[in-house]
């Protein structure tokens, strides 16, 4: 359970305690270069002297400073595509409402393990490796309603909990009612974001082949053209009228 240990690291949080654990536990990993700060103006000055690769930002940073969501905006509108994770002792629907237009790769509460680190820089990395240029972003404004937290995961409400959805493990996506659903193995995972949001966020990895379904082309197991079908994890999805003829190009099938 290593990471790359050019791997470059900016860790922003106010706590010095809890920054010098964050610090072991990434030397832990294997880290070597960690850059580190106590305070907004501090981090800053250290992503402009040396541009990481992944920001670990608190979203707390004290009184009289500005926060990490607002440290968060300014770094994205240097480096759109930067993986950002933020930190926070008390997670709340208030604080996921306040950053998700910044689409950060991960919420982590500060009940840290060696695991819960590794993971989240983890994905942090695979989400770097989307290509800029196939990925068209949105200019970074405050309190933005977007739905993503990046390319690789979605965040869904259960409970009184946000879980963390790796976007490959979603075989697709119904609309039900005035909810969209996502198919998670045999979970329905519900969300208030509409098919067409999804579909324009998501291709190309995701197709749209009927009003109502979105699906992972890595999920289809066959295309049943005379029944203008597809199967899906034993699921028999229609293919609509409409939408036939772009599926069908997307997918390139060979004849």
């Amino acid at each position: 359970m290593k990471i790359q240990p050019s791997t470059n690291i900016l860790v922003v949080e106010d706590h010095q305690g809890f920054l010098t654990l964050l610090i072991m536990l990434l030397k832990d990993l294997g880290i070597k270069h960690i850059q580190s700060a106590l305070t907004y103006e501090s981090g800053w000055d250290a992503f402009q002297k040396k541009t990481p690769d992944i920001c670990i930002v608190d979203i707390d940073l004290g009184k009289n400073q500005k926060n990490g969501i607002e440290l968060a905006e300014q770094i994205r509108e240097k480096d759109p595509f930067i993986p950002i994770i933020f930190l926070t002792a008390n997670y709340t629907e208030k604080y996921y409402e306040l950053s998700k237009h910044i689409r950060p790769s991960c919420f982590m509460n500060k009940e840290l393990s060696l695991l819960k680190l590794y993971q989240a820089i983890d994905l942090a990395l695979l989400s770097r490796l989307i290509e800029p240029s196939t990925v068209k972003m949105a200019p970074i404004m405050p309190h933005q309603d977007i739905p993503f937290l990046n390319q690789s995961c979605i965040f869904f409400k259960v409970g009184d909990v946000y879980k963390n959805i790796s976007i490959d493990e979603i075989a697709f996506f119904y609309a039900q009612g005035k909810m969209t659903y996502a198919k998670v193995g045999k979970r329905n995972l519900p969300t208030n974001v509409q098919l067409k949001i999804l579909e324009k966020e998501l291709y190309p990895r995701f197709i749209r082949i009927h009003k109502t379904y979105l699906v992972n082309i890595s999920f289809i197991d066959a295309i049943h053209l005379k029944e203008d079908r597809v199967d899906i994890m034993e699921e028999q999805l229609p293919i609509g009228f409409s939408y036939r003829k772009d599926f069908l190009d997307h997918l390139k099938l060979l004849k």
